[in-house]
């Protein structure tokens, strides 16, 4: 396996040159990500440090599975924003198309804390902790990106009537059917990096977990995150609109954004493997 060679070859060298290679790599492709406006400086800040650890703790199984998030989520965004049209859904996006830190951390905070867990104790269970975060993150990020491309208007997942396209807790078969794949992809990639005893079985709690996140997402989104009414009279999950102007708060909580929903989706995701984990580790 090519993967494995990589392995072989980077981390047989003499200390300190595995770490120097993975500094100079990892610098080039933050660089590379800021150039092309997927991150800004602090994201890029963010997403430098996060390879680092990943790569260096998970070696290039575990890199390659968190670099297949990033790559196949950019690809899927920029086909998603090439084909929907500036219609409503462009009043709920709080940031613009570069990722800064709060973003990449919201989706990459639990991956790299996983990481570090499984290159300290080893175990089965930090490896399933890893997949499921990035399992999470590819699979809400898909189900939205998918769910634009759908000729269906997307329904709240609470309430099943309709929203506005790119609304939190939004949700459309297409986006669900997205969501799903991306989780299954990162559970087979574990099947396949991670050899385990019993990893088809193992694959489970990462398939559900990612998946289970995702929904979780969209709940959250739809009755905690805090939804806005501008001076306008438009929904939006901005706190203020572009002249500074506060936005009045009509549902959720106010300092629970889309960032935070994030996190705790990835961590619920988390939880949840370790805990499936669990009960596959005592049949």
């Amino acid at each position: 396996m090519i993967v494995t060679k990589l392995d072989d070859i980077l981390f047989t060298l003499k200390w300190p040159l595995p770490v120097a290679v993975i500094v100079f790599f990892m610098a080039l492709f933050a660089f590379v990500a800021f150039k092309r406006n997927h991150l800004s400086v602090s994201g890029s800040s963010a997403a430098f440090v996060s390879g680092v650890v990943i790569l260096y703790c998970m070696r290039f199984e575990g890199f390659f599975i968190f670099f297949w998030f990033y790559a196949s989520s950019n690809v899927i965004g920029k086909i998603s924003k090439k084909r929907r049209k500036a219609d409503a859904e462009e009043n709920f996006e709080k940031k613009g198309s570069r990722r800064d830190w709060v973003q990449v951390f919201a989706n990459g905070f639990m991956a790299v804390l996983c990481s570090l867990l499984y290159f300290n104790t080893g175990s089965v269970t930090a490896v399933l902790m890893f997949c499921a975060s990035v399992a999470e993150a590819a699979s809400d990020t898909w189900a939205g990106e998918i769910g634009r491309l759908s000729k269906s208007v997307p329904v709240s997942i609470r309430t099943f009537r309709q929203v506005p396209r790119g609304m939190s807790g939004g949700i459309t078969a297409l986006g669900i059917a997205g969501g799903f794949v991306a989780s299954l992809v990162i559970a087979f990639f574990f099947v396949i990096f991670f050899p385990v005893k019993r990893a088809f079985l193992y694959a489970v709690p990462v398939l559900v977990s990612g998946f289970a996140g995702c929904l979780a997402d969209s709940w959250l989104g739809a009755t905690c995150q805090a939804l806005y009414v501008n001076s306008k009279g438009e929904l939006t999950e901005r706190e203020n609109d572009d002249d500074g102007t506060e936005n009045r708060l009509i549902r959720g909580i106010r300092w629970l954004n889309n960032d935070i929903v994030n996190l705790v989706s990835n961590v619920f995701a988390c939880v949840l493997s370790a805990g499936l984990s669990a009960v596959i580790g005592r049949c």
